[in-house]
């Protein structure tokens, strides 16, 4: 019954085929057709969603110098490595997916064009500087993509002449971990995972540049992630009108001289920009603001040196600008506006010069931690302007006719005890003002302006 079973079932499997290849009732079977599949071949019409990552792959290995290589909508499984200078570019809602255990794509040729796409999936060693688009390939061009769920957002290490332009790219929040770690899988829970946060000191940058020169940073887009722009040993760059937010510090600078900022803004961090250890740096016309915690600062500047801070707003920080141990920078026509404390300034920081800036609603306009006798507070007979203070300007040139004294009478029992914020704008701390403004009070810290501007220098 079985064997009989079997017959009639092959039988009428034949038969229901047979059509389709021609066959008749006489046909000779061996003279059919070969059918050739390529289980390996992408589909001829992929659509959204459909998955084809090996075929990428391998289209980037065969590719030619220069090619341009058009990937289609869809989720196209990685990792990918390109090692040709090809232009790779997304249509529709192309999605580069990584396997969370390295980088997505790893550009390592010179040339090389990544645009257009969704890159998401990472890896999240910081070990291994896992990222959503790691560059060691010279003149790279990032550009127009969407970057999610990766540890590093764009990582360039030792290669000069990149081009990051853009991008909107969202670090990793949150992650997923055994409920109970050290559980064997047979008990309770031991092989389920559960959602946690990813605090920020394990999340990535939003943009890394590591040991490089001579690269162009603008219009991204940056949020969540450890930092937004971070820069060891790296020259001769412009980063400029990129808009970072609720990061650690929106750019960590170190050990790299020469850079342009420009037209940025930092924002809803514990910093807007920490620089350090660097020279020959100009900032100009950016905006640090509401950068809010117990210790926050709009700009935190530590070992500078000769770099200008040019037409910057500073505005509503727990710490306007903090420059500590800076030499020969230049603060000029800058706003510094609402925030806690609008400058504090170091007694070892020495040869800066203040002029055209404009402090206004600090709650302290400086403090220092000395009699701060080695810097300059005007510049071509130009000073700042300063709220509040009460000036004689008898043949109105705009310029006060006595130096402003502005004092800083809590500066150094502020940390200490903090409560002596309170009395900040009091009756006995406005009279001293006055009377300090007049004559120099012995043993009250504070900075002397020779030339004060009567109004402020921009709105």
């Amino acid at each position: 019954m079985i064997t009989s079973g079997r017959i009639f079932l092959g039988t009428l499997a034949i038969a229901l085929v047979a059509p389709a290849y021609g066959w008749g009732p006489s046909a000779d079977v061996r003279s059919a057709p070969a059918v050739d599949i390529d289980l390996s071949a992408p589909a001829v019409d992929a659509g959204p969603g459909h998955r084809h990552g090996r075929w990428l792959q391998r289209r980037l290995d065969t590719a030619r110098p220069g090619e341009v290589i058009d990937v289609p909508a869809g989720v196209h499984d990685g990792p990918f490595v390109v090692d040709v200078p090809v232009h790779l570019r997304g249509h529709g809602t192309a999605v580069l997916q990584g396997d969370g255990r390295t980088h997505v794509v790893a550009v390592r040729a010179p040339g090389v064009v990544v645009e257009g796409f969704h890159v998401r999936g990472s890896g999240l060693q910081l070990s291994a500087d896992h990222a959503a688009i790691h560059v060691t390939g010279e003149r790279a061009i990032i550009r127009d993509n969407r970057i999610s769920e990766s540890l590093h957002g764009v990582y360039v290490r030792g290669v000069d002449g990149v081009r990051v332009e853009g991008n909107t790219i969202t670090g990793r929040t949150r992650t997923f971990e055994p409920v109970d770690p050290g559980a064997g899988s047979a008990g309770p829970g031991g092989s389920e995972l559960c959602e946690v946060d990813l605090g920020q000191d394990r999340r990535g940058n939003g943009l890394h540049f590591w040991h490089s020169s001579g690269h162009t940073i603008e219009r991204n887009v940056v949020r969540d992630a450890r930092d937004g722009v971070y820069f060891s040993f790296v020259d001769d760059s412009v980063v400029r009108d990129n808009d970072i937010a609720r990061v650690r510090y929106g750019l960590h600078y170190m050990y790299s001289d020469d850079n342009r900022f420009e037209g940025n803004v930092f924002r809803e961090s514990a910093a807007g920009a920490a620089l350090m250890y660097s020279t020959g740096i100009v900032l100009r016309d950016n905006v640090f603001a509401a950068n809010r915690s117990h210790r926050a600062y709009g700009l935190l500047m530590h070992t500078v040196e000769h770099t200008d801070v040019l037409s910057n707003r500073i505005e509503g920080n727990t710490m306007g600008i903090f420059l500590e141990n800076g030499y020969g920078n230049r603060f000029l026509d800058n706003r510094i506006a609402a925030n806690h404390i609008g400058l504090h300034i170091t007694d070892g920081s020495a040869e800066n010069v203040f002029s055209g800036n404009t402090f206004t609603g600090n709650l302290h306009q400086v403090e220092t931690d000395g009699p701060n006798r080695a810097n300059h507070w005007a510049l071509d007979g130009r000073g700042n302007h300063w709220q509040d203070a009460r000036l004689l300007d008898l043949d109105g040139d705009g310029i006060g006719d006595l130096p402003h004294r502005e004092l800083d009478l809590f500066g150094r029992l502020r940390r200490p005890f903090p409560a002596v914020g309170l009395l900040s704008g009091s009756p006995a701390e406005r009279l001293l003002r006055f009377v300090h403004a007049r004559l120099a009070l012995p043993g009250i810290s504070g900075v002397v302006d020779p030339a004060p501007l009567v109004k402020a220098a921009r709105p």
